[in-house]
């Protein structure tokens, strides 16, 4: 008898420990193991030879059909514009859901062209043979499974409620001059700093300090059109794109070839209705010093300007994914951050800009036409 009793206690005591070894199924504890070292787990789905993901074709799709309504719009963009942001002690636990994470794809990893790139012009003319169909053929990046730009869609982006405020540090910082130069494909300002001026950008989907190198426009040849990007399944007259490099590298160059390199803000320009004479952007007075295609025109210090100038305050809403260049060679190493709150132009701005010309005439109309997503996940901060 009191064997039988030695033998109930001992199997008592192996049930007890093993139970208190046994994971709780029920609890809801993030894995921050390997798919949530290095880049972020973008929790891709597999895709089987001959699927595709829905995107946006304009052909197909009218804009009004599918436009997304007002009341639904405010509502999802009422739920990230609360100032009282919340800082996660790890750096990537705002991008944690409740369900197990999916292994991270290979994903945007950057690899080299299977042939070497080709230096042809490139168009934006798609019936051109160097037209955007084809930019593949002038460099076999722009074929890549990432590219930009895409459709930003409010009622599908997964809003991240716990987030870190984006900072764009030193955008008050005047420059010593400003290099604009119309490339044959858009209006770019390049900025000369003195040693540490430079402005950063940090902050929300960005896991160190990226560089401000350069911005530039796409613009329409009417104010129906013009943005790359389209927001609700709407064009804006023009979008401006602000180029920044991670502060890991060097150069611009040597950043643009690593997967974290670059980070490229988006705005979108809708027109001011309440008078058209009235100079809201001055500094588009100078782009009549580069009509032609190669011309550069230097802006002295006494007329250069900050870029809280062009983008104000850096407190909207905004939406995140990882892409491309939007032009060739299309690297797949951006990280984009485009904003939901559009900037002011008035229509005898957007005039300066339809001046300007390229080698087949009046440059309009350079944008890229909006890509397939892919499975990618778009944030709305």
């Amino acid at each position: 008898m009191q064997l039988l009793k030695g033998y109930g206690q001992l199997v008592l005591l192996n049930f007890l420990m093993f139970m208190s070894w046994r994971p709780g199924k029920g609890f809801n504890v993030p894995n921050y193991g390997a798919p949530y070292r290095g880049t972020p787990s973008k929790r891709v789905s597999p895709v089987a030879d001959g699927e595709h993901d829905s995107y946006f074709d304009e052909e197909a799709f009218p804009s009004s059909r599918h436009r997304v309504t007002q009341d639904t719009r405010l509502a999802k963009l009422s739920a990230v514009s609360n100032p009282d942001f919340y800082f996660p002690p790890d750096p990537e636990a705002d991008l944690v859901e409740t369900d197990p994470p999916e292994p991270a794809p290979e994903g945007r990893k950057y690899r080299p062209p299977t042939a070497p790139a080709s230096s042809t012009s490139f168009s934006y003319n798609p019936k051109d043979k160097n037209g955007p169909p084809n930019w593949h053929r002038i460099d076999a990046r722009c074929g890549g499974r990432y590219q930009s730009p895409i459709l930003l869609n409010t009622s599908s982006a997964v809003l991240v409620n716990r987030k870190r405020p984006l900072r764009l540090n030193g955008q008050t910082n005047v420059p010593q001059s400003i290099l604009l130069q119309n490339d044959g494909h858009s209006a770019k300002f390049t900025y000369n700093w003195r040693d540490g001026d430079r402005p950063s950008l940090s902050g929300g989907p960005l896991k160190t300090n990226y560089l401000f190198q350069q911005f530039h426009f796409h613009w329409g040849s009417n104010s129906s059109l013009g943005s790359e990007h389209v927001y609700d399944y709407q064009r804006y007259p023009m979008e401006i794109h602000l180029v920044f490099y991670n502060g890991l590298y060097s150069s611009f160059q040597e950043a643009s070839e690593q997967a974290d390199g670059i980070a490229v803000v988006g705005l979108f320009y809708e027109i001011y209705q309440h008078s058209v004479d009235e100079q809201l952007n001055t500094w588009t007075q100078f782009l009549r010093n580069v009509i032609r295609p190669g011309d550069e025109f230097t802006i002295q210090l006494i007329d250069t300007f900050p870029l809280y100038e062009v983008l104000g305050d850096v407190e909207w809403p905004y939406f995140s994914y990882e892409g491309s260049l939007t032009t060739p060679p299309c690297l797949e190493t951006v990280t984009w951050i485009v904003s939901a709150k559009p900037l002011l132009v008035t229509e005898k701005e957007m005039s300066q800009f339809r001046r300007l010309r390229s080698e087949t005439g009046k440059m309009a109309n350079n944008f890229r036409p909006v890509q397939k997503l892919n499975y990618r996940r778009v944030f709305l901060y």
